[in-house]
Protein backbone atom coordinates (compact mmCIF):
# COMPACT_ATOMS: atom_id res chain seq x y z
CA UNK A 1 0.00 0.00 0.00
CA UNK A 2 1.47 2.98 -1.38
CA UNK A 3 1.41 6.08 1.88
CA UNK A 4 0.76 9.52 0.43
CA UNK A 5 1.98 12.63 2.29
CA UNK A 6 4.16 10.73 4.92
CA UNK A 7 6.60 13.66 3.94
CA UNK A 8 5.20 16.87 3.26
CA UNK A 9 7.70 19.61 1.70
CA UNK A 10 5.85 23.25 2.62
CA UNK A 11 7.06 25.84 0.17
CA UNK A 12 6.14 29.84 0.51
CA UNK A 13 6.82 30.37 -3.36
CA UNK A 14 7.90 28.39 -6.07
CA UNK A 15 8.36 28.16 -9.88
CA UNK A 16 6.51 24.77 -10.56
CA UNK A 17 5.72 21.81 -7.57
CA UNK A 18 6.37 19.66 -10.99
CA UNK A 19 9.87 20.47 -11.57
CA UNK A 20 10.71 21.21 -7.53
CA UNK A 21 9.71 17.59 -7.29
CA UNK A 22 11.82 16.25 -9.95
CA UNK A 23 14.40 17.15 -7.95
CA UNK A 24 13.65 15.44 -4.94
CA UNK A 25 13.17 11.86 -6.63
CA UNK A 26 16.49 12.64 -8.28
CA UNK A 27 17.80 12.96 -4.46
CA UNK A 28 16.10 9.79 -3.41
CA UNK A 29 13.16 11.32 -1.76
CA UNK A 30 10.00 8.54 -0.52
CA UNK A 31 7.40 7.79 -2.46
CA UNK A 32 4.17 9.48 -1.57
CA UNK A 33 5.88 12.94 -1.08
CA UNK A 34 4.06 16.19 -1.42
CA UNK A 35 5.23 19.04 -2.94
CA UNK A 36 2.95 22.15 -1.78
CA UNK A 37 3.28 25.88 -2.54
CA UNK A 38 1.25 28.58 -1.58
CA UNK A 39 2.16 30.66 -4.62
CA UNK A 40 3.62 29.13 -8.12
CA UNK A 41 5.62 31.76 -10.70
CA UNK A 42 5.73 29.15 -13.03
CA UNK A 43 2.79 26.85 -13.05
CA UNK A 44 1.87 24.78 -16.30
CA UNK A 45 -0.77 22.86 -17.67
CA UNK A 46 -1.42 20.79 -20.39
CA UNK A 47 0.36 21.50 -23.44
CA UNK A 48 2.94 23.83 -21.45
CA UNK A 49 0.12 26.58 -21.31
CA UNK A 50 0.18 28.90 -18.20
CA UNK A 51 -1.74 27.98 -14.85
CA UNK A 52 -2.39 31.08 -12.69
CA UNK A 53 -1.21 30.16 -9.37
CA UNK A 54 -1.60 33.07 -7.16
CA UNK A 55 -1.55 32.96 -3.45
CA UNK A 56 -5.40 31.42 -2.20
CA UNK A 57 -5.78 28.05 -4.40
CA UNK A 58 -4.10 24.47 -3.73
CA UNK A 59 -1.12 24.04 -5.83
CA UNK A 60 0.80 20.39 -5.38
CA UNK A 61 2.31 17.82 -6.89
CA UNK A 62 2.67 14.25 -5.08
CA UNK A 63 5.76 11.87 -6.08
CA UNK A 64 4.95 8.35 -6.93
CA UNK A 65 6.71 5.14 -8.18
CA UNK A 66 3.67 2.89 -9.77
CA UNK A 67 3.42 -0.68 -9.63
CA UNK A 68 0.73 -3.25 -9.24
CA UNK A 69 -2.04 -2.82 -11.46
CA UNK A 70 -0.70 0.56 -12.47
CA UNK A 71 1.83 0.22 -15.07
CA UNK A 72 2.70 0.17 -18.38
CA UNK A 73 -0.37 1.69 -20.31
CA UNK A 74 -2.51 1.53 -17.13
CA UNK A 75 -0.48 4.86 -16.24
CA UNK A 76 -3.13 6.48 -18.35
CA UNK A 77 -5.62 5.73 -15.57
CA UNK A 78 -3.50 8.10 -12.64
CA UNK A 79 -4.77 11.65 -14.23
CA UNK A 80 -8.45 10.55 -14.17
CA UNK A 81 -8.26 8.72 -10.79
CA UNK A 82 -6.61 12.11 -9.48
CA UNK A 83 -9.53 14.18 -11.01
CA UNK A 84 -11.87 12.10 -9.20
CA UNK A 85 -10.14 12.76 -5.45
CA UNK A 86 -9.73 16.35 -6.54
CA UNK A 87 -13.57 16.25 -6.90
CA UNK A 88 -14.85 14.34 -4.19
CA UNK A 89 -12.52 16.77 -1.81
CA UNK A 90 -14.59 20.01 -3.85
CA UNK A 91 -17.77 18.54 -3.10
CA UNK A 92 -17.04 17.65 0.79
CA UNK A 93 -15.86 20.94 1.18
CA UNK A 94 -18.53 23.63 -0.50
CA UNK A 95 -21.19 21.23 -1.32
CA UNK A 96 -21.19 21.91 -4.80
CA UNK A 97 -21.24 19.49 -7.51
CA UNK A 98 -18.02 18.86 -8.92
CA UNK A 99 -17.52 16.58 -12.54
CA UNK A 100 -14.67 15.28 -13.93
CA UNK A 101 -13.71 16.34 -17.90
CA UNK A 102 -11.51 13.69 -20.05
CA UNK A 103 -8.96 13.48 -19.62
CA UNK A 104 -7.38 15.87 -16.55
CA UNK A 105 -10.02 18.89 -15.63
CA UNK A 106 -12.16 19.04 -12.65
CA UNK A 107 -15.43 21.60 -13.39
CA UNK A 108 -18.31 23.27 -11.42
CA UNK A 109 -20.80 24.62 -13.49
CA UNK A 110 -19.44 23.70 -16.51
CA UNK A 111 -16.65 26.01 -15.86
CA UNK A 112 -12.90 24.69 -14.64
CA UNK A 113 -11.93 24.86 -11.63
CA UNK A 114 -8.88 21.96 -11.05
CA UNK A 115 -6.45 20.94 -13.24
CA UNK A 116 -4.03 17.35 -13.66
CA UNK A 117 -0.68 17.77 -14.73
CA UNK A 118 0.82 13.79 -14.66
CA UNK A 119 4.50 13.61 -16.05
CA UNK A 120 6.69 10.22 -16.29
CA UNK A 121 9.91 10.24 -15.82
CA UNK A 122 12.60 8.08 -15.40
CA UNK A 123 15.26 6.99 -12.63
CA UNK A 124 17.83 4.72 -12.96
CA UNK A 125 15.36 1.57 -13.62
CA UNK A 126 12.45 3.12 -12.06
CA UNK A 127 9.66 4.67 -13.27
CA UNK A 128 8.27 7.61 -11.74
CA UNK A 129 5.28 9.31 -12.20
CA UNK A 130 4.54 13.27 -11.15
CA UNK A 131 1.24 14.44 -10.44
CA UNK A 132 0.55 18.57 -10.19
CA UNK A 133 -2.91 19.35 -8.93
CA UNK A 134 -3.64 22.56 -9.13
CA UNK A 135 -7.36 23.83 -7.85
CA UNK A 136 -8.68 27.14 -7.63
CA UNK A 137 -9.97 27.79 -4.50
CA UNK A 138 -9.92 31.39 -2.67
CA UNK A 139 -8.34 32.89 -5.55
CA UNK A 140 -9.98 34.78 -8.38
CA UNK A 141 -9.97 33.99 -12.08
CA UNK A 142 -7.62 36.76 -12.95
CA UNK A 143 -8.85 39.00 -15.60
CA UNK A 144 -7.03 38.68 -18.57
CA UNK A 145 -5.70 35.40 -18.46
CA UNK A 146 -6.16 33.02 -21.25
CA UNK A 147 -8.62 31.02 -19.89
CA UNK A 148 -10.41 33.43 -17.79
CA UNK A 149 -13.70 32.97 -19.70
CA UNK A 150 -14.33 29.22 -19.09
CA UNK A 151 -12.60 29.07 -15.69
CA UNK A 152 -13.70 29.36 -12.06
CA UNK A 153 -12.92 28.94 -8.70
CA UNK A 154 -14.83 27.41 -5.25
CA UNK A 155 -15.28 30.93 -3.93
CA UNK A 156 -16.44 32.63 -7.16
CA UNK A 157 -19.02 29.44 -7.67
CA UNK A 158 -20.20 29.96 -3.62
CA UNK A 159 -19.37 33.73 -2.25
CA UNK A 160 -17.26 31.63 0.34
CA UNK A 161 -13.75 31.90 1.70
CA UNK A 162 -12.18 27.73 2.06
CA UNK A 163 -9.96 26.32 4.59
CA UNK A 164 -6.83 25.27 2.19
CA UNK A 165 -6.00 22.50 4.99
CA UNK A 166 -9.07 20.73 5.04
CA UNK A 167 -9.31 20.61 1.42
CA UNK A 168 -5.87 19.18 1.39
CA UNK A 169 -6.85 16.52 3.94
CA UNK A 170 -9.78 15.27 2.29
CA UNK A 171 -7.56 15.03 -1.18
CA UNK A 172 -4.73 12.90 -0.10
CA UNK A 173 -7.17 10.47 1.41
CA UNK A 174 -9.16 10.33 -1.63
CA UNK A 175 -6.17 9.96 -3.43
CA UNK A 176 -5.20 7.04 -1.63
CA UNK A 177 -8.01 5.25 -1.24
CA UNK A 178 -8.74 5.83 -5.74
CA UNK A 179 -4.64 5.33 -6.14
CA UNK A 180 -4.16 2.01 -3.93
CA UNK A 181 -6.83 0.21 -5.50
CA UNK A 182 -5.81 0.36 -9.02
CA UNK A 183 -2.48 -0.72 -7.02
CA UNK A 184 -4.21 -3.64 -5.98
CA UNK A 185 -5.58 -4.57 -9.40
CA UNK A 186 -9.15 -3.47 -8.86
CA UNK A 187 -8.59 -0.56 -11.75
CA UNK A 188 -12.07 -1.09 -13.38
CA UNK A 189 -13.88 0.17 -10.11
CA UNK A 190 -12.13 2.83 -10.14
CA UNK A 191 -13.22 3.72 -14.28
CA UNK A 192 -16.07 3.14 -13.28
CA UNK A 193 -16.40 5.96 -10.55
CA UNK A 194 -14.91 8.46 -12.86
CA UNK A 195 -17.64 7.31 -15.43
CA UNK A 196 -19.93 8.10 -12.62
CA UNK A 197 -18.71 11.61 -12.16
CA UNK A 198 -17.90 12.29 -16.05
CA UNK A 199 -19.27 15.66 -17.64
CA UNK A 200 -17.54 14.32 -21.14
CA UNK A 201 -19.40 11.02 -21.62
CA UNK A 202 -22.59 11.70 -23.93
CA UNK A 203 -21.73 14.45 -25.20
CA UNK A 204 -20.27 15.77 -28.63
CA UNK A 205 -16.56 16.70 -28.52
CA UNK A 206 -13.53 18.00 -30.25
CA UNK A 207 -10.11 16.30 -29.56
CA UNK A 208 -7.08 18.19 -30.68
CA UNK A 209 -4.23 15.49 -31.46
CA UNK A 210 -1.04 15.58 -32.78
CA UNK A 211 -2.19 14.22 -35.82
CA UNK A 212 -5.15 16.50 -36.05
CA UNK A 213 -8.63 17.52 -34.74
CA UNK A 214 -11.06 14.97 -34.56
CA UNK A 215 -15.36 15.58 -33.59
CA UNK A 216 -17.12 12.93 -32.12
CA UNK A 217 -19.25 12.03 -29.24
CA UNK A 218 -17.41 10.75 -26.66
CA UNK A 219 -19.20 7.14 -25.28
CA UNK A 220 -16.74 5.50 -22.45
CA UNK A 221 -13.77 4.86 -22.07
CA UNK A 222 -11.27 1.62 -21.87
CA UNK A 223 -9.23 -0.40 -19.08
CA UNK A 224 -6.49 1.92 -19.18
CA UNK A 225 -8.49 5.44 -19.54
CA UNK A 226 -8.61 5.98 -23.23
CA UNK A 227 -11.59 7.89 -24.47
CA UNK A 228 -13.72 6.06 -26.99
CA UNK A 229 -14.86 8.41 -29.46
CA UNK A 230 -17.90 7.70 -31.94
CA UNK A 231 -17.73 9.45 -35.21
CA UNK A 232 -19.99 10.63 -37.81
CA UNK A 233 -19.63 7.61 -40.25
CA UNK A 234 -20.58 5.47 -36.91
CA UNK A 235 -17.09 3.69 -36.28
CA UNK A 236 -15.69 4.70 -33.31
CA UNK A 237 -11.90 6.03 -32.09
CA UNK A 238 -9.75 5.21 -29.31
CA UNK A 239 -7.83 8.65 -27.63
CA UNK A 240 -5.16 8.25 -25.97
CA UNK A 241 -3.79 11.57 -25.31
CA UNK A 242 -5.42 15.11 -26.57
CA UNK A 243 -6.96 18.65 -25.52
CA UNK A 244 -10.99 17.14 -25.55
CA UNK A 245 -13.22 20.19 -25.99
CA UNK A 246 -16.73 20.10 -25.03
CA UNK A 247 -19.07 21.45 -28.20
CA UNK A 248 -22.48 20.85 -26.23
Amino acid sequence: MTEIGRMTIRLGEVDSTNEYAKELIGQGCLEGTIVLSEIQTGGKGRLDRKWESPEGGLWMSICLKPKGGLVGDKLGIIPLLTGCAAARAVEGLSEKNARVKWPNDVMINGKKMAGILSESILRGEDRWVIVGIGINVNNRVQEGYDFSEISTSITEETGRNFDLEKLLVQLICEFERLYNMAEDGRDSEVLDEWRGMADTLGKKVSINRISGEITGIARDIDEVGALILELHNGYTETILAGDCQHLE
